[in-house]
C-alpha cells in the first residue's frame, strides 16, 4: 500500500462518521420528535394501546400479559459491524468481476446466541480481523490486473476523472455515509497514488484500504437529525442490512439529495426491499436459525444405527427443507401458516423413504398423510437436528420447542442431577424419560420438557414416522395446562403441532424470535410497546403476516431514531 493511502486510511478512521447533530432529541411520541402528527405515546408508530384494545378487547390482554411495560425508547447509538453475511453481499454487489470467494469461508463463524447472530459479539480481533486482510488481499490482487473495473479513465492523467471514480468507488463502499470532505481526501490522494505507483497499484490501494476501513465494515447508528432520527443514507442501509443483509443500492435504494425523507418515503423503501429475493433469503436464513436446522455434516447420527442415513440423505433433507421453505416464503403475502400448517412438502429421491414413498415425484411435491405430518416441524430436517447420535433424544427436542417455539421458562438442572438415561432401563424412549424425571425436584422444567417431546415420540432420529419403539407401542398422548386457550390433552403429533402453533403463546414466542433475529438482541422492557403492538397484529385473526410484522418493525420510531445508551 501507497503511504499516501496508508495516510488516508488513517484520515478515514478519524472521520468514519461525517458531521451531524448527534444530540439525544426529545423522547419518542412527543412534538418534534419526526414521528409524524399520528405518533402514539408508546413510540410504536402504528395504533395506539387503545385503538388495538377497541379491535380485540381479550386478545388485547393477552399481549398486555406477555408485553407489559408501557415505556418505549429510541435505540442505543452504537456502531454496528457487518456480519459476515452482510459483509459477503455487500462486496459482492461492490465488486462482482472481482469476487470469488466468500466471507462466509474465509472468516471464522461469530459467536452465536441462540442460534442467531446478535451484534453485541460482533467486534473484530486477531482471530477475524487477519482473515479480513487475508480476504481482502485476494479480492485487490484481482483488481490490480484490471484496474478499469473500478477505476475507468481514458488516461492516467486525467485527474478529473480519476478523482470522480475514487469518490464514486468509496461513496457507494461507504454506502452514502461519507461526508465532502472524506470524498476529496480520497480523491485526492488516490489522484497522487496513480502519479506516483501507477494506475494498477494506486487502483489496488484504493480498494484494500476502503474494504478494511471502519466505514466499510461498520454501520453509524451514531450520528443523527436534531431530534435523534437517523441520518437518511444510515437510516437506509440500517433498513437494507436488516431486512435483506444486502447494502441500500443492491437492493435499488438510493438515499435522498437532502435530509429530507418522510415517513412516507420510509415505508415506500420498506416495501421496495421487502419485495426483493435478498429480503426472501434473509427470511429463509431465519427460519434456518429459528429452527436450528443443521448442515448436512453435522447431522451425526450413527451409521451402526441408522445405516440408511447416508451423506446423501442427510444432504437431501436439508435441502428438501430449503427449497420448502424458499417455495411457501417466495408469495405475495407469506404466512407462518404456509409453513407450519400445510400438508404438502417437497421430497426428493434420496430421502422418499423416509415419507413411506417407494420414489419421489418429477415435481418433488407431494401431499403427506394428515394423520402423520404437519408442517415444518414434522420435516426430517427439522426432527433431525434435534435428535441423538443413537436415540430419538426426546428431551433434547423437548428443550428446543420449551426454549425456541413456545419462549418458556427453562432453568438448569439441580445440582448433583443425573441427566443422563441409564442404560440399563428399558421400555420405550417416554418410558425410560418418565422414570428419571419424575422425583418432585425435576418436574418444574419437566412438566413443559416431556410434553414437547413425547408429542414427537412417533418419529425416529431420521424423522421416520413409526408406531412402535423398542418393540413396544408409542404413547404420543400429552397433557398441558400452559397454554392461553386452556388446558389440552391430544394423542397424536399432528394433533399436537396444530393446538402448539395455533396457540397464542406459540405465536408471542415466534414475535420474539423474529424480533431478536431481525434487531440483532435480545428484547428489553422498553420494546415492550412494539413487541405488544407486532404479536397483536400477527396473531389477530390467526394473521401471521410475516412481511407485515417485518415492515411494523422497521417502519416504528424505536428503528429510525437513536439516544445516548444509558
Amino acid at each position: 500500500m501507497s503511504s499516501a493511502l496508508a495516510c488516508l486510511a488513517l484520515a478515514c478512521q478519524g472521520n468514519i462518521l461525517g458531521s451531524s447533530d448527534a444530540s439525544q432529541g426529545p423522547p419518542l411520541g412527543t412534538p418534534g420528535s419526526g414521528d409524524g402528527p399520528n405518533a402514539d405515546p408508546n413510540g410504536t408508530g402504528g395504533p395506539t394501546d387503545d385503538e388495538l384494545r377497541a379491535k380485540d378487547p381479550e386478545l388485547f390482554d393477552v399481549a398486555l400479559q406477555y408485553f407489559p411495560s408501557e415505556a418505549a425508547a429510541p435505540g442505543s447509538k452504537r456502531l454496528a459491524r457487518l456480519t459476515r453475511q452482510q459483509l459477503d453481499l455487500t462486496t459482492q454487489s461492490l465488486l462482482p468481476q472481482h469476487f470469488a470467494k466468500s466471507a462466509l469461508e474465509a472468516l471464522p463463524r461469530d459467536p452465536l446466541q441462540t442460534n442467531y447472530e446478535y451484534a453485541d459479539n460482533l467486534s473484530f480481533s486477531a482471530a477475524n480481523f487477519t482473515p479480513l486482510t487475508s480476504w481482502v488481499e485476494e479480492l485487490t490482487a484481482k483488481v490490480k490486473g484490471a484496474p478499469t473495473t473500478v477505476v475507468d479513465c481514458p488516461a492516467e492523467t486525467d485527474t478529473a476523472c480519476l478523482e470522480g471514480a475514487a469518490r464514486d468507488f468509496v461513496r457507494r463502499a461507504f454506502r452514502g455515509v461519507v461526508d465532502d470532505a472524506g470524498l476529496a481526501r480520497f480523491g485526492s490522494f488516490f489522484t497522487a497514488s496513480v502519479a506516483k505507483v501507477g494506475l494498477a497499484q494506486a487502483t489496488a490501494d484504493l480498494v484494500d484500504v476502503t474494504l478494511t476501513s471502519p466505514s466499510y465494515v461498520f454501520r453509524d447508528e451514531v450520528h443523527t437529525t436534531a431530534d435523534g432520527r437517523l441520518l437518511p443514507a444510515q437510516l437506509l442501509q440500517n433498513l437494507s442490512y436488516t431486512l435483506a443483509d444486502s447494502p441500500p443500492d443492491a437492493v435499488g435504494l438510493t438515499a435522498p439529495a437532502t435530509d429530507a425523507f418522510s415517513d412516507r418515503d420510509v415505508s415506500q423503501a420498506v416495501e421496495q426491499v421487502l419485495a426483493t429475493p435478498a429480503a426472501r433469503a434473509k427470511l429463509l436464513r431465519f427460519f434456518s436459525a429459528w429452527l436450528e436446522v443443521k448442515e448436512p455434516a453435522e447431522l451425526d447420527l450413527a451409521p451402526s444405527v441408522y445405516p440408511e442415513f447416508t451423506p446423501a440423505v442427510a444432504a437431501a433433507v436439508v435441502d428438501d427443507t430449503r427449497r420448502f421453505l424458499a417455495q411457501q416464503l417466495a408469495s405475495a403475502v407469506p404466512t407462518l401458516r404456509d409453513l407450519t400448517e400445510t400438508n404438502e412438502a417437497l421430497v426428493s429421491a434420496p430421502s422418499a423413504f423416509l415419507y413411506g414413498l417407494q420414489s419421489a415425484p418429477a415435481t418433488g411435491k407431494v401431499m403427506l398423510d394428515p394423520a402423520q405430518r404437519l408442517g415444518i416441524f414434522s420435516q426430517p430436517a427439522v426432527i433431525a437436528s434435534h435428535s441423538g447420535p443413537t436415540t430419538t433424544r426426546l428431551v433434547k427436542r423437548g428443550v428446543f420447542f420449551t426454549r425456541k417455539v413456545m419462549c418458556l421458562p427453562l432453568c438448569s438442572p439441580p445440582a448433583g442431577v443425573n441427566t443422563t438415561i441409564p442404560a440399563e432401563l428399558t421400555g420405550t424412549e417416554r418410558q425410560r424419560i418418565e422414570s428419571v424425571t419424575a422425583e418432585a425436584r425435576c418436574t418444574g422444567c419437566h412438566a413443559y420438557i416431556n410434553p414437547f417431546g413425547f408429542m414427537q415420540e412417533n418419529y425416529d432420529a431420521m424423522g421416520r414416522f413409526r408406531t412402535t419403539d423398542a418393540g413396544l407401542p408409542i404413547d404420543a398422548r400429552i397433557s398441558v395446562d400452559f397454554l392461553d386457550e386452556g388446558p389440552l390433552e391430544v394423542s397424536s403429533p399432528v394433533d399436537a403441532l396444530r393446538a402448539f402453533t395455533r396457540s397464542l403463546r406459540f405465536q408471542q414466542c415466534f414475535t420474539r424470535q423474529l424480533f431478536r433475529f431481525y434487531s440483532g438482541r435480545d428484547e428489553r422492557p422498553e420494546d415492550d410497546p412494539l413487541l405488544r403492538q407486532l404479536f397483536f397484529e400477527f396473531a389477530r385473526n390467526h394473521t401471521q403476516n410475516l412481511t407485515l410484522m417485518l415492515s411494523h418493525l422497521v417502519t416504528a420510531p424505536s428503528f429510525s431514531h437513536r439516544a445516548e445508551a444509558p
